[in-house]
């Protein structure tokens, strides 16, 4: 197959709305394939809502990887969220978001803490936040895009997560759950379509609790390589749900009901009813 007409674009400040508005697939939409195309279908027309912690995760984000933005575009309300104060305070700060006394000064902490960790900024030394990557798959011919959180030179990705555990076992099954790595993997898929060659990809993870403690961890190439096979189908249904015009849900035809072994009785148990069970499976209707 011939090359795909792919860029990697970098805007000195591009806001979240900016991106939103750029046309491509992104992430977020891709993982709801993971669901269904009913489920896809439904992010991309409505949006999560913005909750507290979302702001704080954004907030945790500029403080450590654009920290001189983050008086710009953050600010805080110490009042209650309701009358005449917080109302004018509201349309004064439109353009910025607005935590609480409290998330603002744990955001710092945080920041503290990661640039604290020799690995973490040693890895964020060099380099450019919030990068945005443009480009077309070229199995699948899908416009996606991406926004890397951190891109360091040699191409070497960089995640800031937010958690609630950095150990290694608790966070990894954490990651597993949220796909972590498929989403690692979409990421450098679009700067190998640029170009670049295959580099690593490492996970900043911090505890957004006191004491804040932080974890560096490398995704080992075998899992990306999970990631990606996972990404490519995700892609290929998008494609196939296009051409066909149709976004099902996730189950169309009967299905047998994993009940948890534990809250069934036992046959002993149901004697005296005159009930009885039988081999699993359910008639088609």
């Amino acid at each position: 197959m011939s090359a795909t007409i792919t860029r990697t674009r970098t805007r000195k400040h591009e806001t979240h709305s900016d991106y939103a508005a750029a046309p491509g697939v992104n992430w977020s939409c891709l993982k709801a394939m993971q669901r269904s195309p009913m489920h896809y279908q439904h992010r991309l027309t409505h949006p999560l809502d913005d909750t507290p912690a979302m702001r704080f995760g954004r907030a945790v984000h500029c403080t450590v990887l654009e920290p001189d933005r983050f008086p710009l575009d953050f600010t805080t309300f110490a009042g209650r969220r309701a009358g005449n104060a917080w109302t004018e305070f509201a349309a004064v700060n439109s353009d910025k978001t607005i935590l609480t006394v409290e998330d603002y000064e744990r955001a710092l902490d945080v920041r503290d803490a990661v640039r604290a960790h020799k690995v973490a900024r040693r890895l964020l030394r060099w380099g450019k936040p919030e990068v945005t990557l443009q480009w077309v798959d070229p199995a699948t011919r899908v416009r996606c895009k991406g926004r890397l959180d951190w891109l360091a030179p040699g191409g070497v990705i960089v995640d800031l997560k937010s958690t609630k555990d950095v150990e290694a076992r608790t966070f990894g099954r954490l990651a597993e759950r949220m796909s972590y790595h498929c989403q690692a993997a979409y990421y450098r898929s679009g700067l190998i379509a640029s170009g670049a060659a295959a580099a690593p990809v490492y996970i900043i993870a911090v505890e957004v609790d006191e004491p804040h403690d932080v974890a560096v961890y490398a995704i080992d190439e075998d899992v990306l390589d999970v990631g990606l096979m996972e990404v490519r189908a995700l892609l290929q249904r998008v494609k196939e749900c296009r051409r066909k015009r149709r976004w099902p849900g996730g189950h169309p035809d009967v299905e047998s009901l994993d009940y948890p072994q534990w809250a069934l009785a036992s046959d002993t148990d149901l004697t005296d009813l005159g009930i009885a069970f039988e081999a699993r499976g359910v008639a088609t209707p």
